[in-house]
């Protein structure tokens, strides 16, 4: 029998927790003041955190604590402390995107479900596995997987899988976009995202200049695919919008609560009123059904549209709602010579037992009737329960004041609350960090080609550890040049002659490890702290987040010897898409830099094109970093990467000359001008 999906929605406040709960949810999620990916929304204090857990707790509602950031050193700390009090208050699971965090956190509370966020990018079965190898209990995936793809891993994975259904769409997959954090220092990864994929952009290139919304698309629905989701073995439904208003949330669980209940086709006045609740020129259903390309993409004001709510919404998102009902069995015991008794029963063997303080007596007029008894019993205004039975055992004989009848229920009913609440006491372990002193080091060139071209004046300038993608291998070993393969920003595992290989995912490095590769990890791993650099230490070299300053680089890297790289040169990363902007508007080439997006500063940046139509964008300006060495040399890096991309051959074997200068304290030209390049985050960073 297929069991019905969790349906999980979205708490930013205790005014949408309460109207998710009021609506039907099974399970919400929510953050703290920190280390949770919505920095913006209304969130929960210490207090207030505990307090909705138990709010949650006694209508059988399961709390998802969102610690869903990647975390800095100076950090770990404090993280362990709040790790440990939700531990403490109950919480049911912690949503996890930092892969050191999520290691101290098993050790540390081994009772603690732990979820993986969709920040870490999980786009194949190979990423499951290696996360249940871990010890996580769900893994909620990319937003980017067709509906084979998530039935394929709900049938061969052990861990629960949690879909979003509902809400909003980032253009790029969750944890690998840094284009808020580039250019405006506001990072996805931290909490911080400014949403500049909202904004308008033109597309230039072969062809007229497109303008619009061309990195925003439309909300997601899946309300029709319910059955299907169901059918696959999805365990989890997850309703995106922490930053939403109580009545959104309440408008979009009931109904997504309605349909699970009872599967039918969904209404036009259905789906009218989940548009009005908000929604950006319409749903989506892109990636689930295959359906991408221009019809995925608003195509008016990327703020989306917020018309009306139904009374219905609005009822179960008032302050103070008291619609959903816990159903109880209530029965009196009224005998002469003692007191009262009421006790309260739910379905989870719970019973609520309260007494009066009078004794009853024999009637010296007309008895107390069973009827008047159980009148007083279905009185339950005010608690959250509501009776689907009640009995009455008295004496024919017996009387009572009705308010001793009261006070009895009032009691039964308040214990009930407190066993409700309750939770069985949970272990807290040790955990010390082990941070280790570092070997100086004085670091080597390495360069990730796009190219063979960019890969022979790599190698002809005499760098030795080169990134290139694995089609190019054959070509280049019959020129006597050994590359590492780069096997691409998404994990797609392919088959490379090449005996080493750079992997961006746990999938990669889940499969290209059990077919005995040398492993390098890619900046893609979000690597921020000591703790996921030791996680990866079986990997010969692991490369650091740009998101990290050269002070923040060098704290994480004192802690550990593992061998570790740094970014020092190229047009960073933006985003990463499935859904390709040049592809939408009809223009695939198959080709990479010969289309730009044009922002409303007149900044352009190159579209570059993958396998499988995957895309890339990439920076306006190149970092560069050659001219304050200082900023290179103070992490204490064994590499600097120098990343080429659309660089011309004749190009990156001047860049590679001025880096090299600086390596060896010489003076290195600019070759960019005043404003041609960026430092990055090498002395700024993101908060």
């Amino acid at each position: 029998m297929m069991r019905v999906p969790e349906l999980l929605a979205p708490a930013g406040g205790a005014a949408q927790l309460k109207a998710a709960v009021q609506s039907g949810a099974d399970a919400v999620y929510m953050g703290g003041y920190a280390f949770n990916a919505r920095r913006s929304a209304r969130n929960f204090s210490q207090d207030e955190m505990r307090e909705m857990i138990d709010y949650c707790r006694l209508y059988g509602v399961k709390t998802h604590i969102a610690v869903n950031t990647l975390i800095k050193e100076r950090e770990l700390d404090e993280l362990l402390e709040y790790v440990r009090s939700l531990n403490d208050m109950g919480a049911d699971a912690l949503i996890v995107q930092d892969i050191g965090a999520a290691g101290m956190i098993r050790r540390a509370c081994p009772d603690m479900e732990l979820h993986a966020s969709t920040q870490m990018t999980v786009t194949s079965l190979e990423g499951v596995r290696y996360l249940e190898e871990m010890g996580f209990d769900r893994v909620v995936l990319a937003r980017e997987l067709s509906r084979d793809e998530i039935a394929h891993i709900c049938r061969n994975a052990k861990a629960d899988i949690e879909v979003f259904v509902h809400g909003a769409i980032c253009q790029c997959y969750s944890g690998q976009c840094l284009m808020s954090s580039i250019l405006g220092g506001r990072s996805g990864n931290r909490g911080r995202c400014a949403q500049p994929c909202r904004l308008r952009y033109t597309l230039v290139g072969d062809g007229k200049p497109k303008s619009g919304f061309l990195l925003s698309p439309k909300d997601l629905s899946l309300i029709n695919e319910l059955s299907e989701l169901r059918k696959i073995g999805v365990a989890s439904l997850k309703i995106e919008g922490r930053l939403k208003r109580p009545e959104y949330v309440s408008a979009v669980t009931g109904m997504y609560r309605k349909y699970l209940d009872f599967p039918s086709k969904v209404t036009e006045e259905d789906m009218r009123e989940l548009e009005n609740a908000f929604s950006r020129s319409g749903f989506t259903d892109g990636y689930f059904s295959g359906r991408t390309g221009a019809g995925m993409m608003s195509s008016s004001d990327s703020s989306g549209t917020e018309k009306a709510f139904s009374s219905e919404a609005l009822a179960r998102a008032a302050e103070n709602a008291d619609l959903r009902k816990i159903p109880v069995d209530i029965a009196a015991y009224i005998s002469v010579g003692e007191p009262v008794r009421v006790t309260i029963d739910d379905d989870e063997d719970n019973v609520g037992c309260g007494e009066g303080n009078l004794l009853a007596e024999t009637a010296k007029t007309r008895p107390l009737s069973e009827e008047r008894v159980r009148e007083q019993l279905l009185k339950l205004g005010g608690t959250p329960f509501a009776a689907q039975s009640t009995e009455v055992f008295k004496d024919r004989a017996a009387a009572v004041p009705i308010k001793e009848i009261n006070s009895a229920r009032r009691a039964a009913a308040e214990e009930l609350i407190r066993q409700r609440i309750s939770f069985p006491k949970r272990r807290q372990c040790g955990f010390e960090f082990k941070r280790i002193k570092r070997d100086k080091r004085m670091p080597e060139l390495s360069a990730s080609v796009r190219t063979a071209a960019q890969a022979r004046a790599a190698a002809q300038a005499g760098i030795k550890t080169i990134y290139a993608p694995p089609e190019l291998a054959g070509e280049l070993a019959a020129e006597g040049i050994d590359i590492i393969a780069d096997t691409g920003a998404v994990s797609q595992p392919i088959d490379t002659e090449c005996g080493s290989a750079l992997v961006s995912a746990n999938a990669a490095a889940y499969y290209y490890r059990k077919r005995g590769k040398r492993l390098y990890g890619d900046f893609r791993l979000n690597i921020y702290n000591s703790l996921s650099l030791e996680h990866y230490a079986y990997l010969e070299t692991v490369t650091l987040s740009p998101e990290l300053n050269a002070a923040e680089a060098a704290e994480l890297l004192r802690g550990s010897n593992v061998r570790a790289e740094l970014i020092g040169y190229g047009r960073l990363p933006l985003m990463i898409m499935k859904n390709c902007p040049v592809k939408a508007a009809g223009r695939c080439c198959g080709r990479g830099a010969e289309h730009r997006l044009r922002d409303r500063k007149n900044e352009e940046f190159p579209l570059l094109c993958g396998r499988d139509c995957i895309c890339e964008l990439i920076n306006s300006k190149p970092l560069f970093m050659a001219d304050k060495p200082e900023g290179l040399l103070k992490p204490g890096a064994d590499l600097i990467r120098l990343a080429f991309t659309i660089e011309m051959p004749e190009e990156c074997a001047v860049i590679i000359r001025e880096y090299k200068k600086a390596l060896k304290d010489e003076r290195a030209d600019n070759p960019f001008g005043e404003n041609g390049f960026t430092r990055g985050h090498f002395f700024r960073g993101v908060e």
